[in-house]
């Protein structure tokens, strides 16, 4: 297993960290009599009440109400740089043009990873470790593309999971990630951060983060996870990357964490 293809089994371990932790009508009448002035009486004909019919009312129909929009969206901008937004659980955030967007439909992951062969075979291969990605699992996965940071089949990413939780989505956030940082320790990752780190937000969003590192077949990998709540969602957001790649990389992550904005 190359350090790349860590990454599926890492995020598939996060999912089940993260549940070790617990152990939205006028009628009209108009009579009108005239007389003559004969003196002979004269009978004048008076004429019959008329009816004038009230106009049918229109039914007006009522406009439905336009549904929320659900599921993901990913939205390229002029600068190059994407805006990803997860309509489910309701937030977004800004990804540096640098960073490719692996899709989960079959179609879009192979027109994806043609245009990434076109320039760098390595970085297409390094994508194929994606393929089989479980959407239920993961709502973001991408590749960054600069070629810096590829080295043979590997390339640095980041994946994103979601945690329907109420109790990790109220604990205090410091708590949940002290009880991660707890749980990587005992599963055999090192955790490089020690106490609270925060991540200044331009939202007002309280982002947290560590920093771990551990072996995949030999080959050391680093990660900075992000961590951040919702309503009633806890959300992970993992790079990885190689150890010599890991202050630009983990510099990324910064600015992906301060994009990050909430959505009523």
């Amino acid at each position: 297993m190359n350090p790349n293809k860590a990454i599926q089994t890492f995020g598939i371990f996060v999912v089940l960290l993260a549940f070790a932790i617990r152990s939205c009508s006028n009628v009209s009448d108009i009579p009108n009599l005239f007389a003559t002035e004969t003196p002979t009486p004269t009978n004048t004909f008076t004429p019959s009440p008329t009816f004038t019919p009230s106009p049918t009312p229109t039914q007006t129909q009522t406009p439905s109400p336009t549904p929320a929009p659900t599921g993901i969206n990913v939205e390229e901008q002029s600068d190059g740089s994407t805006l990803f937004i997860d309509y489910d659980n309701k937030y977004q955030l800004m990804l540096p043009e640098d960073w490719v967007v692996i899709p989960f439909k079959r179609d879009a992951f192979t027109e994806t990873v043609n245009k990434l062969a076109k320039d760098n075979p390595q970085l297409a291969a390094a994508a194929q470790a994606f393929k089989d990605i479980a959407p239920d699992v993961f709502r973001l996965v991408a590749i960054n593309k600069n070629p810096k940071y590829v080295k043979n089949t590997f390339a640095s990413n980041l994946n994103v999971t979601v945690y329907a939780d109420n109790l990790l989505a109220t604990m205090p956030l410091e708590f949940v990630s002290g009880a991660l940082e707890e749980q990587f320790m005992k599963s055999g990752i090192k955790v490089l951060t020690s106490g609270v780190n925060v991540i200044e937000n331009s939202h007002g969003v309280d982002v947290e983060f560590m920093d771990t590192e551990q072996n995949a077949s030999g080959s050391k990998i680093v990660q900075r996870v992000l961590v951040f709540q919702t309503n009633d969602r806890l959300i992970m957001i993992a790079f990885t990357t190689l150890p010599q790649f890991s202050k630009d990389i983990f510099a990324e992550a910064d600015v992906i964490g301060e994009s990050i904005e909430l959505l009523k």
